[in-house]
């Protein structure tokens, strides 16, 4: 495998040298041109709003992570990353526009998925309001307090579980499914979890009711998850780790920038998020 992929990136070399490094490093890490890169900076520590920082770690930071891949120029991690001047005199934020809107250089390039016309808009957007900083730190995240992880926590459903135990789909949304549905009676999931509206909401609370969950196994077979009336998803198939999860809704897409460690969604994606999570699975 390593074998091959080298002899497809030299055989790369003689294009442009972003393509050349972004096509390698997508064939090394997936084979299947699923653009979803790992960054190691989290979104408490770049300075960006979140769903900026969320968008280039889902598009961009396979290759331009903290730490470069196979020969990226430059880092796409930060808010000085992004508010950086290239050689040109050019606001490196601007310059990954361009790149995103060019129909004979676009990044990201195939394999990779090419961004959504949703995504661009919304980076445009924020360059044109003048790059304002964000923080997702506490759940005040995003810019100004804005944004799926900018504000304080509330069941925008308005609805909760109030079943106790007793076995249902709808029970316990935002609760870590796995921890009781791994061994004993009862359906036992590989992958479960809970969509939300938003960044951060109780447990208990009804989550999103239209949605679907794209799990990318291994092997590079997607499976689509839908939500229920709870926001619940969940599947008892076996899947191949490392796999990679995207929320899809409305014709936009929210992807994790990394495999998760662990197919008890939940775990992580709590009220106020755990282990570098910024909070709940929440719609794109």
């Amino acid at each position: 495998m390593a074998e091959a992929v080298l002899k497809t990136c030299i055989a790369l070399h003689h294009m442009s040298r972003t393509l050349f490094v972004c096509v390698c490093v997508q064939i090394w890490l997936t084979g299947c041109g699923n653009d979803l890169g790992s960054a190691s900076v989290t979104a408490e520590k770049s300075g960006l709003p979140c769903d900026v920082q969320a968008f280039l770690s889902d598009r961009c930071q396979g290759c331009h992570g903290s730490q470069l891949a196979g020969g990226a120029p430059i880092h796409l991690v930060t808010y000085s990353d992004l508010t950086a001047t290239n050689a040109s005199g050019v606001l490196v934020g601007e310059r990954c526009l361009e790149r995103m809107k060019s129909a004979s250089s676009q990044m990201p390039p195939p394999p990779a998925a090419t961004a959504m016309t949703t995504e661009i808009a919304m980076f445009e957007a924020w360059l044109t309001a003048g790059t304002p900083p964000g923080d997702c730190t506490g759940g005040t995240g995003g810019t100004g307090g804005a944004g799926t992880f900018g504000g304080p926590a509330v069941c925008t459903s308005g609805k909760n579980w109030t079943g106790g135990n007793r076995e249902s789909p709808l029970m316990h949304p935002g609760v870590a499914c796995i921890n009781c549905h791994s061994s004993g009676e009862g359906p036992r999931f590989r992958i479960a979890g809970t969509v939300y509206p938003t960044g951060h909401e109780p447990d208990d609370c009804d989550g999103a009711t239209a949605a679907a969950v794209e799990v990318t196994d291994a092997n590079g077979k997607v499976t689509s998850l839908a939500v229920n009336a709870a926001g619940n998803f969940y599947t008892q198939a076996a899947v191949a780790f490392p796999f990679h999860v995207a929320v899809v809704a409305n014709g936009a897409r929210r992807a994790m920038a990394s495999s998760p460690p662990t197919g008890d969604c939940n775990s992580c994606h709590t009220q106020n998020g755990a282990n570098q999570a910024p909070g709940r699975i929440a719609l794109p």
